[in-house]
């Protein structure tokens, strides 16, 4: 091939200079072999220079051509990263703009909610200057009562007495006193109530009954009343000792103050179970009933549902302000003339102080 390539250069050369005598009008055919061949050569030389430059301008071409196809890709992919780029950033703007909503989003719920809690806290304390109200007004009345009876007995006695009636006066002076002492325990229960901070241990109810049943409002009633107590062994629950207290006592106070009065023995039955981590607490009576259109009323505040009643409307009030401070539930039902059932459920509490005795064992402190 390379031989080849030569030849056809040399060929081309000759018949261009062929060309080249005719048209110029010269006549070559004089020329000697030697003047003819350094023509050729002189030819040769000229077409290897072109050659070059030929060479040299597709080389140069061919350089370009890359050039440019790598500032086309570059020019692209830099296009491409920037794309990425606003992609990226329009994602994050996104992201963010995500977020702002969802920020908005909880602080208005965080507003719905507050203003929620605001208006239920003023409802609630409007109740409770309401209920405020009625009781300072009710208190002061039902505080001078038993003061102005004790003075009136004090002015019987000056008039003097033989031992009958000297046992009925001082009966009617402690009937009084107990009644005083009922009505400053259920006040400053309430205070004990209206108080954030309680004091927790463990209960034993066994000791705890024992107790209630020894308070003097009960006790009284001891010798008519047949009492039935069943306590489940081994319970726990971790609460506020005082405010169980005043609990039981005030509810079997109710039960043997309005026992039966007919022929039938009054009975009063407590059962005391543990269900999973609650206690249940069942206290039934056969005693006169609570007729179904009081059964709404009996928890307000001075409700009086039966002349018999000697107390001052606050008890039952007070137990229900109670149970609901230790988070429990708190159900009556009762059959006129018949019998009454309360059931309590109290859930354990998280205890904030734990008192322990000497012995090592919690104890729970009854209020007199």
């Amino acid at each position: 091939m390379k031989y080849l390539y030569p030849a056809f250069f040399r060929s081309s050369l000759l018949c261009a200079f062929a060309v080249a005598v005719s048209t110029e009008g010269m006549s070559y055919s004089k020329l000697s072999a030697d003047q003819m061949q350094q023509r050729v050569e002189t030819l040769q030389a000229e077409n290897q220079i072109q050659r070059m430059y030929i060479t040299l301008l597709i080389i140069i071409s061919i350089i370009l051509t890359i050039l440019v196809v790598l500032v086309v890709w570059s020019r692209k992919n830099m296009q491409g990263n920037m794309h990425l780029e606003i992609e990226k950033k329009r994602q994050e703007l996104f992201d963010i703009q995500n977020q702002v909503q969802q920020a908005n989003e909880e602080l208005r719920v965080i507003n719905t909610n507050l203003e929620a809690i605001v208006e239920e806290r003023t409802l609630k304390l409007s109740k409770v200057n309401r209920e405020l109200d009625m009781f300072l007004y009710r208190a002061s009345h039902d505080l001078r009562r038993p003061i102005t009876t004790l003075m009136g007995l004090v002015e019987v006695s000056k008039l003097g007495f033989d031992e009958a009636s000297g046992r009925m006066l001082f009966e009617k002076i402690n009937d009084t006193a107990i009644n005083m002492d009922s009505m400053l325990e259920k006040f400053s229960m309430i205070n004990t109530i209206n108080h954030d901070e309680y004091e927790c241990g463990e209960i034993d109810f066994e000791d705890l009954v024992c107790q209630v049943q020894h308070s003097s409002i009960i006790s009284a009633y001891a010798s008519k009343i047949q009492f039935d107590i069943d306590i489940e062994k081994n319970i726990r629950l971790i609460s506020e000792p005082r405010l169980i207290t005043f609990i039981l006592k005030n509810l079997i106070a109710n039960s043997v103050i309005f026992h039966c009065r007919t022929n039938r023995q009054p009975v009063v039955r407590l059962t005391i179970k543990q269900i999973q981590d609650s206690i249940a607490i069942e206290l039934y009576d056969n005693g006169i009933g609570i007729s179904k259109s009081m059964l709404p009323e009996i928890f307000h505040l001075f409700y009086r549902g039966s002349e018999v009643s000697k107390g001052n409307g606050l008890g039952l009030y007070v137990v229900q302000k109670a149970i609901e401070k230790l988070n429990g539930q708190i159900q009556v039902e009762s059959e006129e003339n018949q019998w009454t059932c309360v059931h309590i459920v109290l859930p354990p509490m998280e205890a904030k102080t734990i008192v322990l005795s000497s012995t090592g064992t919690t104890t729970s402190s009854a209020i007199a």
